[in-house]
Formats: structure tokens, sequence, C-alpha cells
């Protein structure tokens, strides 16, 4: 159950709290005073997309905060995502800069919107201003017949093996082709796998033959300044090596290196360097000895390094992506030789997965049309309580023997809605009041088979009246006594039978306008009502009919 609502900077509410309560709760105001703000407010709580328009002008950021009773049904997935309810309370927040970036966090935890989503599933069902349309396209119609014939888990079942069937579809499909094409596609990869395998790739070949050519192209260079470099160091017929320099100046210091700790350290400094330089010298003119200028193998290291380059440029831009072309190459060629044998084996695999998923199919077909010929009667009750008495509604499951995304099976609702009609589908005969009523009647039902504590309608009553009003608020009075209802209504039927009654009004300073919600005493929802029953100032006739509709709605 929602228990309280913190909106601030949202559009044009600078900042609002109200809390809720059970039963019947409705939200009444006139056009433009921000009712749909609200619902904006509580679906970017329950994960909706938010922007940088919520944020209201001249705010750094819009924030949306909403406490509910967590029910039981959601305290594992609030477990796995380490998420503290123990005391029973949810607290979940909505963060919206003014540069467009958004956060939630539920119990101070940050969770991504899908995990938001996930959660607010089992708190909140919303009714739009247009979800009527939905009754309009019987490609939705199968959703409603699967919640109310809650059957998620055989359609799990079918989709899963629609994949597997689906998968083999295409394997097969990839192995068509006529015997030239296959004899074409095999001398194709024929030639490119014996190319590849002929050059003889090795993984850090073409480093270390890049290497090779720069040591080979400068040869001459590298021999010049090794030679220098050795005679420098450790013996040359023109110059004195630094070598002999540094051993007779360690000579010297190992005379005096006994006398004081001080002049051993510096002698055994040059000592080291003595050794060190020994050392490089040697390394030197090994390095030296193996640097000779070789035309013939600079040539075959050019050859060489084009080989690999010229592969690259056809099978990839790197060693290792032409090894898995030839990998990939070899594998399609294994198949392609294959095909019969592999075609004949998916065959068999696929008659036997059609099978499965033909019978998986049959369940949920059955499952569907047993939980269709309950959810017209029910519907026909509900519809009856709403002013509809004469009406006959029905639920049309076809089936055919066609793999659909959710099923075998197409839904359509089907209604009459005066004696002597026949049944026709709902897009050709109903009024935007019958619509309306099919759909509370609908969410009535639903509400009865699921978890979720609170239902907002917003604006149920559209192009409904009379009679059918009060039908209406009687139908939404039995849900609320298990359910919380929270409606917007411009009925004054439904706000006389609500439980609670607030009031949305929008004030202006002149500069900014700001929206306020304020819940109403007995005379506030006695004035308020006569203003919905007159439409202009409260009269005294205005109010005494208030009175009375608040007096029979209590019976």
């Amino acid at each position: 159950m929602l228990t309280g609502l913190s909106i601030k900077n949202v559009a044009v509410i600078d900042k609002l709290t109200v809390d809720f309560h059970d039963g019947v709760t409705v939200l009444t105001g006139e056009t433009g005073a921000g009712k749909s703000i609200i619902i904006d407010s509580i679906n970017m709580i329950l994960g909706d997309r938010a922007n940088r328009e919520s944020v209201r002008f001249g705010s750094g950021e819009a924030v949306v905060q909403a406490v509910f009773d967590a029910p039981e049904s959601i305290q594992k997935l609030l477990a796995d995502n380490d998420i503290d309810a123990e005391d029973g309370e949810l607290i979940i927040t909505r963060r919206v800069t003014a540069d467009g970036k958004s956060s939630a966090r539920v119990n101070g935890m940050a969770v991504t919107l899908n995990v938001l989503r996930e959660i607010s599933d089992s708190l909140v069902n919303i009714h739009g201003q247009h979800d009527n349309q939905a009754l309009l396209t019987p490609s939705r119609h199968m959703g409603f017949l699967d919640a109310y014939a809650d059957d998620a888990e055989q359609l799990e079942k079918y989709k899963c093996l629609l994949t597997e069937h689906r998968g083999i579809l295409k394997k097969l499909d990839s192995l068509k082709m006529d015997e030239r094409e296959k004899m074409q596609r095999m001398d194709l990869l024929e030639y490119q796998i014996n190319e590849i395998k002929g050059a003889n790739l090795a993984a850090n070949e073409e480093e270390e033959l890049t290497a090779r050519r720069t040591v080979l192209a400068n040869a001459e260079q590298i021999k010049t300044a090794i030679d220098e470099a050795y005679a420098n160091l450790y013996g040359g017929d023109e110059t004195q090596p630094a070598y002999d320099g540094v051993s007779i100046a360690a000579d010297a210091l190992s005379r005096i290196s006994g006398l004081n700790p001080r002049l051993n350290e510096l002698y055994e400094a040059v000592n080291t360097i003595m050794y060190t330089m020994e050392d490089a010298a040697h390394e030197i003119k090994e390095y030296g000895d193996g640097v000779e200028y070789d035309e013939r193998e600079l040539n075959e290291t050019e050859e060489r390094l084009e080989t690999i380059s010229r592969l690259k440029r056809k099978y990839g831009g790197s060693v290792q992506a032409v090894l898995d072309y030839l990998a990939k190459a070899e594998s399609e060629l294994n198949d392609i030789k294959l095909s019969d044998e592999k075609t004949a084996e998916l065959t068999e695999k696929l008659n036997e997965t059609t099978d499965r998923l033909r019978a998986e199919g049959k369940k949920l077909t059955d499952i569907r049309k047993k939980a269709a010929a309950d959810l017209e009667k029910r519907i026909e009750t509900s519809l009856g309580e709403l002013n509809m008495e004469k009406a006959r509604f029905s639920v049309s499951v076809e089936s055919a023997d066609e793999f659909y995304d959710n099923g075998m099976d197409k839904a359509e609702f089907l209604i009459s809605a005066n004696p002597g009609e026949p049944l026709k589908p709902l897009v050709k005969i109903a009024s935007g009041g019958e619509l309306s009523r099919v759909m509370l009647a609908i969410k009535s039902i639903l509400a009865d088979t699921d978890e979720v504590g609170t239902l907002i309608f917003d604006e149920i009553d559209t192009g409904v009246s009379g009679r059918a009003a009060v039908s209406i608020a009687e139908k939404l009075k039995g849900i609320g006594k298990n359910k919380q209802v929270i409606c917007i209504t411009h009925l004054p039927q439904l706000a006389a039978a609500a439980d609670n009654h607030y009031l949305i009004q929008k004030n202006t300073d002149g500069e900014m306008a700001s929206t306020t919600l304020t819940e109403l005493d007995e005379r506030g929802r006695e004035e308020e009502l006569a203003r919905i029953i007159d439409g202009r100032e409260v009269s005294d006739l205005a109010l005494k009919h208030a009175r009375q509709m608040l007096s029979d709605a209590r019976g």
C-alpha cells in the first residue's frame, strides 16, 4: 500500500507532501490544476523514463519519494538486491537533475531502473487515461487473458522451445544451397585454407621480423656504433678505454678502503662500476659480432612481412584475426562436406522439437480456453454491476497450427452491448463509456488475482454519467475493501463514494505557478462536490445536493 508521497520541483509542483489511507481515495480539481503531474510523478517512482523537462524551471533537480508497506511477495527480490526492509517499510526515491541525469534508490540502496520496475510491479498498478485504447487493439487482448489465466510458467516453457525451434530452422536454412553453389563455396574455402596454412603463421612472428628487418637495414650504422662503444669502454688502438681508468681508480681506493667505512663504500661503488662496465663491454661486443649486413636475409624478411601483410588485408587486421578466419573457414568447409548428414540430423531434431513445441502450445491453448470461458462469465457479471445488465461478452480464442511469439493462439474480446445484437469486436461497437466499464470490469477481476496492493485509476470514468457513474463508484468501493484504490475523477458520484478526498489546486503569485494537494474535511468535501456538480460558483442548491450525495454514499 502507498502510505506517503513527496514531490519536489516537478513541473509546476514546488513542494507537495501527502499521506494516503486505506480504501478508496479520490483526487479532484480544475482542469490543468496538475493532476497529470501527480500521476507522472508516481510513474517516475515506478521506473518510467524521466527527463530534464520534468524539473521545475529554475531548480537544480526534481525529487519524488514514495513510502510503501512492503508486501511479502517482494521480500526475496529485495534480499537479492541487498535491500533491507525488515520493518516492512519501503521507501523509493527518484531524482532527476536539470541536465537530465536520473538516479533511483530503494531504502537508500542505489538500484537500476530494471530492478526498480521489477519491484514496483508488485506495488502499484496504474490505469492511465489512454489505457482504454488497449481494448481497441486485439493484439493486446491476449495480455489480459494471460494475466487472468496466470499461465506465465507454461508460456515460458513454450517460448524456450520456440527459441530452440527457430534456431534449428536458421541452421537448416544456412545449409540449404544448390550443388553448384556448394561446389563453388567449397573451392573458395579450400583455396583460402591452403593459402593461410601454407603461410605457416606464428602469433608473434610479425613483431620479431619487423625488429630483425630494422637491424638488417641499419647493420652498417649499428656495427660502427658498436665498435666505437666497445673501443671507448674496453679497448682500442687509438683511445684510452674507460675501463682502464676505472680499474686504476678502484685499485687506488682499495689501498685505503680499510681506513674508514666511507672510503670502503666508495671503493665498493667504483669496483661495482668496473665490473658492470666490463660485463657491458662484453655484451656489446657479442651483440656486434652478430650484426652483419646480409642482403639475402633482408630480402627474405621483407618478402615474409609482405606475405603476412597481404593475408592480413584479405582475412583480418592482425595475424590472430587471420588465424581465427582459418578456424572459421575450416569449420564451414566441414559443415558443407557433411551438410547432407547435418541436414538429416537437424531435420530429425526439428521434427522432434516441433512435436514438443506443438504439445506445449496445446497445453497453453487449453489453459487459455478454460480461463477465457471463466473470464467472460465474470466480465458479464461485472458489467451487469456497472449498469450494462444486458451486455454479452465473449473472449474468443482461435488456435492455428502456427507458432506465434506468444503461443499458437490469437485472442479477441467481443461484446454485444444491447439485446438482440450479435457479438462484435469491441473496436466496432463500444462507446467511450462502455470501454471504460469494460476496462474497469477487467481491472477489478485481475485485481483479485494479483498481489499488487495499490490500484490507481486516472479518469476511469471517461464518457460515463448518470446511473453508470453510480455503478462505477460502487464497483471501485468494492475493490477498495481489499485493495487501496486511488482515483483521479471528475464524477461527483465517485467523489462522494470515496473514503478519502483530496483537492488539487494550482495557485500563482503572479510570477510562478504552484500545485498543492489538500486532504478535505467534511465541509471541504461538500464544497468541492458542489463545485463539481454546479461547475461554477458554489450555490446553496449545489451544497444541499452535495450533502445528500455524501449521506447516500455512506448508506
